[in-house]
């Protein structure tokens, strides 16, 4: 899971490595150069892990399809009661 980029003369090559005590291990070895630099960019772990049968319980009750022409001329009509109301025009 690597992509090459070339800028100007120089070519980066983007790769997944895992770090331990110290070693960086890549995921594709072979994809690297015999000789080299590199410049490499620690991402942290995330600080809490995501309770995935909660969000995938969640995400059934979000995707309700709402046609939005009808909700806006619902409030609307909701929105002109209470005027109508309030200003004593039942």
């Amino acid at each position: 899971m690597g992509f090459r980029v070339k800028l100007l003369s120089m070519a980066y090559l983007t790769m997944e490595a895992e770090i331990d005590h110290g070693r960086v291990i890549p995921k594709e070895p072979e994809k690297l150069p015999a000789t080299g630099r590199a410049l490499l960019t620690v991402l942290e772990p995330a600080p809490f892990k995501p309770d995935w049968e909660k969000i995938k319980s969640l995400l059934g009750t979000m995707q309700q399809k709402v046609d939005g022409l009808a909700y806006e001329r619902e409030e609307r009509a909701e929105w002109e009661e209470r005027e109508r109301k309030q200003w004593g025009q039942a």
